[in-house]
């Protein structure tokens, strides 16, 4: 993939722009928000996904730092046990969503460079230089190559660990998670950029010359 400043210009590319400034706000902040909370405020959190658990405790927290809280209450389990700890506070999200947020800043900033206007299996497969020239058959099985590599390990660890007793670590946790959101980055960018017009990228490059 041939990574060009000049198609920044372009409406898609600034689109997945914002997603990374959006997502590198939010990623830094699971950083900041304990980082500047007195030690000892959030520890020992225990509880469950897709709901909030601890909204009359965010109450007590400063603004900036009760969004970050509250937000993260809702999307993460945020058990203590799976989770890190900054300046004595636990962060905002576990280990693995941590890493996954990581993941969706970076994917993102690759692709904002990235030129559109393909089919989307051709551009998903441009992000590791698989040309026009090579066979749809081949391009199919590289392509879920590909998508193993950065779905499996996140399924095999988290879905082992949820249906035994198997206990995984944080460290595998983040970088489980962080193959994910770079995986899923990419897909949401390909998604956007493959429906770009055809000649938009050809004439931002000619304007240039």
């Amino acid at each position: 993939m041939k990574l060009k400043v000049e198609h920044l210009q372009g409406n898609v590319n600034r689109v997945i722009i914002v997603l990374f400034i959006l997502s590198l706000f939010y990623t830094s902040s699971l950083f900041l928000a304990p980082l500047t909370l007195e030690p000892g405020t959030v520890t020992e959190l225990d509880g469950n996904a897709n709901m909030v658990d601890y909204s009359e405790k965010w109450e007590e927290l400063p603004v900036y730092h009760q969004a970050v809280y509250l937000f993260s209450d809702f999307n993460c389990h945020q058990k203590h046990y799976r989770s890190y700890s900054v300046n004595g506070n636990q962060m905002p999200v576990c280990a693995r969503d941590v890493g996954i947020f990581i993941g969706l800043s970076a994917g993102f900033i690759i692709m904002a460079f990235a030129r559109g206007g393909k089919r989307l299996k051709d551009q998903l497969l441009d992000v590791i230089n698989v040309g026009p020239e090579t066979s749809e058959r081949k391009k199919t099985a590289i392509l879920i190559i590909f998508g193993a590599l950065f779905i499996l390990p996140i399924a095999l660890d988290g879905g082992v660990q949820l249906v035994t007793s198997y206990e995984s670590f944080n460290a595998l946790r983040t970088a489980t998670g962080l193959l994910f959101g770079l995986g899923l980055s990419i897909f949401i960018s390909s998604v956007l950029l493959a429906s770009a017009p055809v000649g938009h990228y050809k004439d931002i490059e000619r304007s240039e010359k």
